[in-house]
């Protein structure tokens, strides 16, 4: 599965645009297996709760869909955990508490389990932006809970993918770094949650497809095309996503203040973007 984080849409003044959000989701559900909303991408560390659930209701994906979750304690998680299961999210994808992280020891590991009970549960390694660690041995031991049903592993150590397989976990493995897509797929990865498939949803739907089929030099070839995108947005985040998706047309809104309008990689960017929409690979 092809799953984007969609981008949260802001206007100008950084007021939450629930119609553009409503549009964006729609404009690209049709292209993907399923969403992600409320992830790294979709500025979920940005929003009030009331936001959260006014962006929720306003929605109304017919693929299944993931909600992100990154608070800080169970009371404020458990708050954002209803507002998705009434919504009907397949699942909650939940980074590890970050501010006092140190202090968590095994707490870390009840902290899931507690959500766990409540609603299928996908674990969230992204420590480019939370900077903090979500240890293998956490993964593993969480793995044996029923409700704890899948990992997202945006880090792009491989190593990590290795280990997910030769210990053969029980959870369903995504990854989040589009620039190391394939090597993530041929060490057992399911499939990718991309900032770059809300841009190019149906390359890595090809990538992914001449994989499973076993084309392999198709997609060697695929993903030697579709680096610069992923390794471009890697490094610009979320300013660079919403500038390409406002290039192109689509209401993707701006990124909340402080945070640049524009993003200083945009000239490196566009002849990309630009090539890979002549080849059609691009909305």
């Amino acid at each position: 599965m092809i799953l984007p984080p969609i981008p949260t849409p802001f206007d100008r003044k950084g007021r939450l645009d629930t119609g553009a959000f409503r549009e964006l989701a729609g404009a690209l559900e049709p292209l993907v297996d399923g969403l992600l909303i409320y992830g790294s991408n979709g500025e979920g560390v940005h929003l009030f709760p009331e936001e959260r659930r006014l962006g929720l209701s306003a929605l109304n994906p017919q693929k299944p869909f993931l909600v992100g979750l990154m608070e800080e304690t169970l009371p404020q998680a458990e708050r954002a955990l209803e507002e998705a299961r009434e919504r009907g999210a397949m699942g909650l994808l939940v980074t590890p508490p970050r501010y006092y992280h140190a202090s968590l020891g095994e707490r870390l590991i009840a902290y899931y389990e507690a959500l766990a009970q409540r609603m299928p549960i996908w674990l969230y390694h992204v420590p480019q932006n939370t900077k903090v660690d979500l240890p293998l041995a956490a993964v593993k031991a969480l793995a044996v809970h029923k409700g704890v049903v899948g990992v997202k592993d945006s880090s792009g150590d491989l190593s990590r993918f290795a280990f997910y397989q030769a210990e053969g976990l029980a959870l369903r493995v995504y990854t989040g770094h589009a620039p190391t897509f394939l090597g993530a797929l041929a060490l057992g990865a399911e499939g990718g949650i991309l900032a770059a498939a809300n841009l190019a949803p149906r390359a890595y739907r090809a990538l992914l497809q001449a994989f499973r089929e076993g084309r392999f030099t198709e997609a060697q070839a695929r993903q030697k095309s579709l680096y610069p995108l992923g390794s471009l947005l890697a490094q610009g985040g979320v300013p660079l996503l919403k500038q390409a998706l406002r290039h192109l047309g689509l209401p993707a809104g701006y990124p909340r203040p402080p945070y640049p309008a524009e993003s200083p990689l945009w000239p490196r960017f566009l002849p990309v973007l630009e090539g890979l929409k002549e080849e059609g690979w691009v909305l």
